[in-house]
């Protein structure tokens, strides 16, 4: 029998990408310390559809193109980021998910240290927070201007890779296509990836203190965590340095660096 590609449905194929980072805010701790934000890099779509829409960075493969080589292309065209390790978050390819036709989107989601530097105008950082209850999420974006974008996403399994939904189910949001649910999904597997310390270590320069680990830690949790039994968990990742905290309002810590060891997640 001879193989016909014509005689089957193609679909366009594409890349989303998730990227965060750690904002100091207004807001201090007891020492007088800034706590950081979880923010999502977002763009402002240009064109139909959605337009004026808040939306992930991505777009679509071209030939002869891997679909890493995509996400890292887009990503560089319209945020001006480079260079950041991605890694695979979930595929999603449910019929109705974009009113273009069929097409499958392959998520990535990485992690960058703060930087203002994003050289499109219409990519800016905004302040996550997500509300959970049962499969029901409630995303809220915040801009620096105060202003909330709220998105309600449904999901029957967080851990399915692969959604194979018949329909899509997209309900009110803020967000073009699907992609809030893209974020919701990338924050739970930031979260997940907590158990050891090196996907909260790429918010963070490569000297550290313990307390400003802590206050990754407690930014992705939501919750405060006490002092003693995280640095009984952490001091085997890190090591300490010879250097001390510079420019500190307070009394100057100690730097720490993480342990180099021979192989480790992406994130």
């Amino acid at each position: 029998m001879t193989y016909d590609i014509s005689q089957y449905d193609r679909p366009s194929v594409a890349a989303d990408i998730v990227v965060f980072t750690a904002r100091k805010s207004s807001r201090e701790s007891y020492r007088h310390l800034s706590a950081p934000e979880l923010s999502v890099l977002l763009i402002k779509r240009k064109e139909p559809p959605f337009m004026g829409m808040l939306s992930l960075p991505g777009g679509f493969c071209c030939r002869e193109e891997t679909i890493e080589e995509t996400a890292e292309r887009k990503l560089k065209e319209k945020t001006g980021l480079s260079d950041l390790p991605l890694s695979l978050l979930c595929n999603l390819s449910r019929f109705g998910r974009d009113p273009r036709g069929w097409i499958i989107s392959c998520c990535y989601w990485t992690i960058a240290e703060y930087s203002d530097m994003v050289t499109d105008e219409n990519a800016s950082w905004y302040k996550v927070r997500i509300q959970e209850n049962e499969n029901h999420y409630l995303l809220i974006l915040t801009d620096d201007y105060g202003n909330e974008y709220r998105s309600e996403v449904m999901m029957n399994n967080q851990n399915e890779l692969y959604n194979q939904y018949e329909k899509a189910y997209i309900p009110k949001t803020s967000l073009a296509f699907d992609h809030a649910e893209i974020i919701v999904r990338a924050f739970l597997s930031l979260k997940n990836s907590l158990d050891q310390p090196y996907a909260a270590f790429r918010f963070l320069p490569e000297g550290f203190t313990l307390t400003q680990l802590q206050q990754i830690y407690e930014m992705i949790l939501e919750k405060k965590l006490l002092m003693a039994n995280f640095r009984r968990k952490i001091l085997p990742y890190v090591e300490e340095t010879d250097e001390i905290e510079r420019g500190a309002g307070h009394r100057p810590s100690r730097l720490y660096r993480k342990k180099a060891i021979q192989s480790e997640f992406i994130l």
